[in-house]
């Protein structure tokens, strides 16, 4: 796929990160628990994982690859590790012990993170948790610029709505939803749910008139089926939280102009700086509590 495409809605080929809401008091992340245990160096056993290596030494995977410079999750028989000291932190990560009942998906959601990449942190081949497993999460203040944002519409102007992440779309070929839908009568207006620079607008075929909105932490947030675009905004302009942007519609799914397709909404999305997908739903969630 080529960068032009990467945000084009419900694309379904790229890497996603889900993203959470409000943190709940039932799903706490705390330091690691242990008596802390000084530096060692291992040699790796056969059939041995990061995974393994971390729970058996009371650290974690993210802590171990950060000491050893590692660029993957890769290791092999015989490679000397550096275990670092239990109570080393990892840069921009924290603990959390799995409670009675909890799922990978339910904490990925809660920390803003993917279930791949809850897996991938920690090492792990499947889904499968157990109660009392310490489990490495992303901290939520590394995503700051897009934790303060505001909800796009003006409250009462739309309905109610659900998480569509990863529903399936046939239009344009077999693909997932990259985004939350917010069905809105046609016409009502959408304000900028953060700072940042216009980096695309026009036509294109899935969202219609759609924007692009960097920024400047590398986040982009995603407009799509507009039905007209607020007067005098182009691509490079500088653009406020709150700021007109444009207006609900239902352009897309065909060529330029097509309209009424499907019942008008705004398409809202998010996307890291290496133009992963996030899940917009928990964040909408919490703007909209915020509101």
């Amino acid at each position: 796929m080529s960068p032009s495409n990467y945000f084009e809605e419900e694309s379904g080929n790229m890497k996603c990160k889900c993203m959470p809401a409000l943190l709940a008091a039932a799903f706490s992340a705390v330091s690691i628990g242990h008596a802390a245990k000084a530096e060692e160096t291992v040699i790796v056993q056969q059939g041995e994982t990061l995974s393994d290596l971390a729970l058996s030494h009371q650290t974690t995977y993210q802590a171990i690859m950060e000491k050893n410079h590692l660029p993957s999750d890769i290791i092999f028989a015989g490679q000397t590790l550096v275990i670092p000291e239990s109570g080393e932190e990892v840069k921009g990560s924290a603990i959390h012990i799995v409670e009675s009942g909890e799922t990978l998906s339910g904490i990925a959601l809660q920390y803003k993170m993917s279930t791949d990449e809850l897996k991938r942190m920690n090492g792990l081949s499947s889904d499968a948790i157990y109660a009392g497993q310490e489990l490495t999460i992303q901290e939520e203040e590394t995503l700051s610029s897009i934790d303060s944002g505001q909800f796009p519409l003006k409250e009462g102007t739309y309905d109610p709505f659900v998480d569509t992440w990863g529903k399936s779309r046939e239009y344009g070929g077999a693909r997932v939803h990259e985004g939350t839908d917010i069905f809105a009568e046609k016409g009502t207006p959408i304000h900028a749910a953060a700072d940042g620079t216009i980096s695309r607008k026009g036509w294109n075929e899935l969202g219609g008139w759609r924007l692009t909105i960097q920024a400047p932490d590398g986040y982009s947030l995603y407009y799509a089926h507009l039905s007209k675009y607020a007067d005098g905004i182009e691509a490079g302009d500088e653009i406020q939280k709150g700021q007109l942007i444009g207006y609900v519609g239902s352009s897309g799914y065909g060529p330029e102009g097509t309209t009424d397709q499907f019942i008008s909404h705004l398409h809202f999305g998010i996307y890291d700086s290496e133009f992963n997908a996030i899940n917009p739903y928990p964040y909408l969630t919490e703007w909209k509590n915020n509101q």
